[in-house]
């Protein structure tokens, strides 16, 4: 299993060896980079190590589930033993053999898992399906013989190995239907519905083949890894599909290895962990030849299984959003050293046991105990991707060069926004714990895994129209690929997606139908992008906001009024210094407070749910004002006051909207309706004062 210290078990030389010469510079870099880590966390050294897959089969680990069929070697020939299986426990370290006289741990087993649903492992050991019965185990035994053997990978090995005559007598005893039927009579009787690890085990004396340094001599029979020939076929066929896969046949030359910069035979149809550089995806790569694809992006055989390796690494530093994956890959923009080395691969592993936190902002954590700034270098890799087939990913965001400098800086403005006077228990806009862009209570570190996060964008903004598939065109991810990258992102497409999620989540039929929460989250979300400097506006507008704490008490001591409360929300907001968007906003503000009036009048409909945001247009917002102020006007009458209620909005209304033509004005749609928006949660949410006049 394994372990976030054991590479501070290991030698700085061992360590510095598996590093690279220079700094990360792609996303294959990035893939050899983790893939060297697990192989010496894993402890998968020495001239096999890395080719071996022990975390396929880790749910096997300590159970008794390792069938193995035993054959003796004698005179060049093999030959069934007598009562040839056995299933014993599979075991994760082993320091010598147990009383059936095997060492059934993971390097002696030596498991290469093929990721193919119908395929052969690259091993002669081979994991089988997690539901397969005991018929389908008795296949799996006899096919070490009749099928692993034949393949053609394993036949060339035969062919120019000193001891292929022990391949091709295997491949002869699986020719024998009496020794075979043996075997799948007795593996069908000591196995049961699950899964298990199928494989051989060889019996022989002094030097009758060449061995591993992982040969046990104290062993009675030896497993797979202990003998040289079987795992030189192992690394053939696993090699070999390096350069044949799909539509390639030999996609293989004489090059420079993309990741290792070293001369030698480099392979174009390497797997690719996350599907990026795979043949299948002809369609994205026009006349695009698989057999001339080692001369882009080749790897030689070492980056290439370090690619493979990276699997678990990788996996674990994804995070689900909405009908897609983030990917956070941390790395450090300089050469890393043994010290990174350690750090990176201790937060990896700790990703691997599913924390809460996203690689990034726990690898940023550790090294804050760390002496000097050893954060300063910290870089990340993000991508957003559709996983729309097994082994086809879409690519729909991308930023190789992200930095937490941005999420810092966009977390602090975050808090800020929530710790100033615009939010509060008792408004103008709320605060709540339980609402992920509306808790106070979050320290740095936590606010910077939040605005990183895809579900950032995903809470306040809605998906794109008319489009049920991810695509590389929803806000929701490219806005967080900009944020991470230190991007601007366009105001005008931020508040076209805010309004759409307000609509969406508008509800007429709701006793609350007006979604003020989700418009609460999206304030603070643009005041901490416009004050971050990450909101790209035209020059004649600013979306900046005040955030600093001021006294909340009057010259006299009181509580501020409400008028005053709203000048200063107004004061503080710059855009609301646009008379047409301020009068806009107070439109929204009064139709909230006359819809809080209605409510506690036991009124059916509210002005909320009379003009609700996506019907608001500069070609009916007159209408729409002069409706809202009669209203007031009613009711101000019947509840027998001699001017009207809440007078200074009224104010704020005639003076922004009916001092010239909306159809002149130069305020966009979004823009008004998200302000419009703005006030009504304004509206609904201030209770610094229940009554309705104008104290």
């Amino acid at each position: 299993m394994l372990d976030a210290e054991a590479l501070r078990n290991l030698d700085d030389g061992t360590i510095d060896a598996a590093l690279p010469d220079r700094p990360v510079t792609s996303v294959r870099d990035l893939q050899s980079l983790y893939g060297r880590l697990y192989a010496l966390g894993r402890g998968l050294t020495g001239e096999y190590g890395p080719f071996l897959s022990p975390d396929a089969a880790a749910d096997l680990v300590g159970e008794e589930r390792l069938v193995v069929v035993r054959v003796e070697l004698a005179d060049d020939e093999v030959a069934l033993a007598d009562d040839p299986v056995r299933v014993v426990p599979y075991v994760e370290e082993r320091s010598g053999p147990t009383g059936d006289g095997l060492v059934p741990d993971l390097s002696h087993v030596a498991h290469a898992k093929f990721e193919a649903a119908r395929g052969v492992d690259h091993s002669i050991t081979h994991l089988s399906g997690q539901t397969n019965g005991p018929e389908k185990h008795a296949d799996h035994a006899v096919e070490r013989f009749t099928r692993w053997p034949s393949e053609d990978a394993v036949r060339e090995e035969a062919s120019d190995h000193d001891d292929g005559w022990l391949l091709d007598a295997l491949d002869e005893l699986g020719g024998d239907d009496d020794a075979m039927e043996r075997v799948a009579e007795a593996v069908a009787e000591v196995t049961r519905e699950g899964q298990y690890l199928h494989t051989v085990a060889f019996g022989f004396e002094g030097d009758a083949v060449a061995t591993t340094d992982r040969f046990d001599a104290d062993a009675t029979w030896h497993l797979p890894g202990e003998v040289e020939v079987l795992q030189e076929a192992m690394v053939r066929r696993k090699t070999t599909k390096f350069r044949a896969k799909n539509e390639a046949e030999d996609a293989s030359g004489d090059g420079t290895c993309y990741v290792g910069d070293t001369d030698e035979e480099v392979y174009g149809v390497v797997d690719d962990p996350l599907k990026w550089y795979l043949s299948k995806q002809m369609e994205r790569f026009p006349r695009f030849d698989p057999d001339q694809s080692w001369r882009t992006q080749g790897l030689g055989r070492e980056a290439a299984i370090a690619a493979q390796n990276a699997t678990t690494f990788l996996d674990a530093c994804a995070e689900p959003a909405p009908g897609v994956s983030a990917f956070y890959f941390p790395y450090f923009e300089r050469t890393p050293t043994v010290g990174d080395a350690d750090e990176l691969y201790s937060t990896l592993v700790r990703q691997t046991e599913g924390i809460d936190e996203n690689a990034v902002a726990s690898l940023y954590d550790d090294l804050q105990d760390e002496p000097g700034e050893p954060a300063e270098d910290l870089r990340f890799v993000l991508m957003v991707v559709e996983k729309y087939q097994k082994d086809r990913w879409r690519l729909l965001a991308f930023e190789p060069n992200g930095t937490v400098h941005y999420g810092l800086e966009l977390a602090e403005k975050h808090q800020d926004a929530l710790n100033s006077p615009l939010f509060g228990e008792d408004g103008p806009l709320p605060v709540r714990e339980e609402f992920a862009l509306l808790a106070p209570g979050r320290n740095r570190l936590e606010w910077l895994n939040v605005v990183t996060g895809v579900g950032y964008f995903a809470r306040t903004c809605a998906p794109p129209d008319d489009d049920d598939e991810p695509s590389s065109d929803d806000l929701r991810f490219r806005a967080t690929a900009d944020v991470v990258g230190g991007h601007r992102i366009e105001a005008a497409s931020l508040l076209s997606a805010y309004v759409d999620r307000i609509a969406e989540r508008f509800d007429p039929d709701d006793d609350f139908p007006f979604p003020g929460t989700a418009v609460a989250e999206q304030h603070a979300q643009l005041t901490a992008l416009a004050n971050g400097d990450l909101l790209a506006t035209d020059a004649d507008t600013d979306y900046t906001v005040d955030t600093t704490m001021t006294e909340t008490t009057t010259d006299d001591g009181g509580e501020p009024s409400r008028t005053e409360r709203l000048d200063e929300f107004i004061e503080r907001h710059d855009a609301l210094a646009d008379g047409e968007r301020q009068g806009v906003f107070a439109l929204g503000a009064l139709v909230g407070r006359i819809s809080r009036y209605q409510r506690s009048k036991n009124r059916s409909m509210t002005a909320v749910t009379r003009h609700p945001i996506d019907k608001i247009s500069r070609h009916n917002v007159t209408q729409v004002a002069t409706e809202v102020i009669d209203a007031n006007v009613v009711y101000s009458e019947e509840e027998g006051y001699n001017g009207t209620m809440y007078a200074e909005l009224m104010d704020e209304v005639v003076d922004g909207l009916l001092d010239r033509d909306p159809d002149d004005w130069d305020l966009d749609t979004a823009d008004l309706r998200y302000h419009y928006a703005m006030g009504i949660a304004y509206g609904l949410n201030d209770r610094s004062t229940s009554e309705y006049d104008n104290e």
